[in-house]
């Protein structure tokens, strides 16, 4: 097998090179042309001998491959001096060299490329100039969001002038462009009015996973679900159970004393009664943005997951805010009284929780650690009702 340089394996380079941006960021900043010399390994003088007439194929192709049919120059060749008694001197291709940026693109078949960001460097230029350094150092992007470069132009063109503080992402007012859009292209969207809005524009704190809150869009509001367990001066008598705007249930005055936090639908919905208490799903409730609401200062706070290494994640992050939070049946003897209700945690975490108690951390050890079986997880609906009975007994009393 010939292991001579082709002119297919020097296409393939430049093209390789072409996928970087390099060319055309170049291309696009003005910069003066640097004419591309790529090396061509030839025949020997032996393999000359033995293989003269393959040797003349493959030097012909280089001699009519540097040009187009129509006598277009795609790339210059240089030539070496070969020979020998038995042959004399013959000329093989050394190397090729690339004149021009036009030449490349007619060797690669680019032009139609480069004419794609010729139209969008003046569309840019014209909606939104201060895009238009971004365009030129990520020339492969824009192109190849080419075909909805208008609505991107649009979006971040009415973003840039828009008090975003008061309207959902819903509210972007811009003709073919809705929520779906928005979501589908956020990573590009990020990068463009990241290069365009001042710095407080941008919340910083967030990603372009939160599109909205990133760029200060009214984020959609967060709804807590609960029980009354007992009784609640604060709330209708005639009522048991509510879903409030989480920002307004913090302006209520709850005087409930106890807190409980489940995670289970039905388990929340057959919780029993406990005076003086409510019940949150919290699902609904959303663990991580459970904020120290004024009416819970001195509440005694009872966390009730699954017992697996997330749910003692859970546990950790709600005691990281509420130092009066206690844990319920997620413990060694509910786990092994429910052997035969154990399932497979699809994916366990091993990070350190600082904040569980001494037999909190023995336990999510054991489980990290595989001491029961492997990945081992109980869930909440899988406990007997009978032991969260005897659990809450002395509240009942």
């Amino acid at each position: 097998m010939t292991t001579w340089t082709n002119v297919d394996d020097l296409v393939a380079t430049l093209h390789n090179r072409w996928r970087s941006g390099r060319f055309l960021r170049e291309y696009a900043e003005g910069l003066q042309w640097t004419p591309i010399e790529l090396p061509v390994k030839s025949p020997s003088t032996d393999e000359l001998l033995d293989r003269f007439d393959e040797a003349v194929l493959w030097a012909e192709r280089f001699r009519r491959d540097s040009r187009t049919k129509a006598g277009v120059a795609r790339f210059a060749v240089e030539y070496r001096t070969i020979g020998g008694r038995s042959l004399g001197s013959n000329s093989v291709p050394a190397r090729i060299r690339i004149e021009s940026f036009d030449q490349l693109c007619t060797l690669l078949g680019t032009t139609t490329e480069v004419r794609s960001l010729d139209q969008i460097i003046d569309q840019t230029s014209g909606t939104v100039p201060e895009l238009a350094p971004w365009v030129r150092a990520h020339p492969l992007k824009a192109i190849g969001n080419g075909d909805i470069w208008s609505d991107l132009l649009g979006v971040v063109a009415w973003v840039r002038g828009t008090s975003t503080e008061r309207l959902y992402l819903r509210q972007i007012d811009v003709e073919g462009v809705d929520t779906k859009f928005v979501d589908g292209h956020r990573k590009v969207l990020d990068e463009l009015l990241t290069a365009v809005l001042p710095e407080g524009r941008i919340d910083t704190h967030y990603t372009a996973g939160d599109f909205a809150r990133r760029y200060r869009f009214r984020a959609k509001p967060e709804y807590t679900r609960f029980r009354v367990l007992g009784s609640e001066p604060a709330l209708p008598e005639a009522l048991t159970e509510f879903t409030l705007r989480t920002e307004e249930l913090a302006s209520l005055e709850l005087t409930s004393r106890f807190l409980f936090v489940v995670e289970n639908e039905i388990t929340y919905l057959a919780f029993p009664r406990v005076p003086d208490a409510l019940v949150v799903f919290g699902s609904g409730f959303g663990l991580a943005s459970l904020r120290p609401f004024p009416w819970l200062v001195g509440k005694e706070i009872v966390y009730w997951g699954d017992i697996d290494t997330h749910g003692f994640d859970i546990l950790n992050r709600l005691r990281s805010r509420f130092d009066t939070v206690r844990s319920m049946l997620m413990d060694e003897a509910t786990l092994l009284a429910h052997q035969g209700q154990w399932v497979t945690e699809p994916s366990p975490t091993n990070r350190p929780l600082p904040n569980l108690t001494e037999a909190e951390e023995a336990l999510y050890g054991d489980l990290v650690e595989d001491r029961f079986g492997s990945t081992i997880r109980l869930e909440q609906e899988r406990v007997r009702p009978s032991l969260l009975e005897r659990e809450l007994e002395p509240l009942l009393a």
